[in-house]
């Protein structure tokens, strides 16, 4: 079960030392639905137009391009879910993104905007955690900052 608030991230990294937040099912199952519906829409004729040797106007085109990029975002949302991309780790040696990793000492502050959370180090690439692990971004950045401030 997701955890979806500071108390129940609070109780869960002190009870199993480490708060996992997986990606959010709705969005992505959305996201999956939607590229896969288009491929098969747009596949399933292009093929035929192949096969069938009829003549390529614009809309074969337009739907052989469609297809093409349905399938390669596919394999990116597929790509992305099976690396854990998305998941966010929490524990008593940092955090985690995906396998991008920063421990607490190199943390200099937590950024929040309308629609993801910054972790930032003092020297090199911030963390990002989107919204689609997060539904309160500026509930966990506030939370993070926190969690930083009493490991200092």
């Amino acid at each position: 079960m997701q955890a979806d608030g500071p108390v129940q991230w609070t109780a869960t990294l002190r009870d199993e030392g480490r708060l996992v937040l997986r990606p959010l099912r709705g969005r992505l199952s959305l996201m999956l639905f939607v590229a896969a519906g288009i491929l098969l829409l747009n596949g399933t004729r292009t093929v035929g137009v192949l096969s069938g040797g009829g003549t390529w106007g614009w809309n074969e085109v337009f739907r052989a391009v469609l297809a093409v990029f349905a399938a390669g975002a596919l394999v990116v949302l597929l790509n992305n879910l099976r690396t854990g991309r998305w998941t966010v780790v929490v524990d008593e040696d940092g955090v985690a993104v995906g396998r991008r990793r920063l421990p607490w000492a190199e943390i200099a502050n937590v950024r929040s905007t309308k629609d993801q959370v910054s972790v930032n180090p003092y020297s090199g690439e911030e963390l990002r955690i989107t919204n689609y692990t997060l539904t309160d971004p500026t509930a966990f950045a506030d939370w993070l900052n926190r969690q930083l401030a009493a490991r200092r």
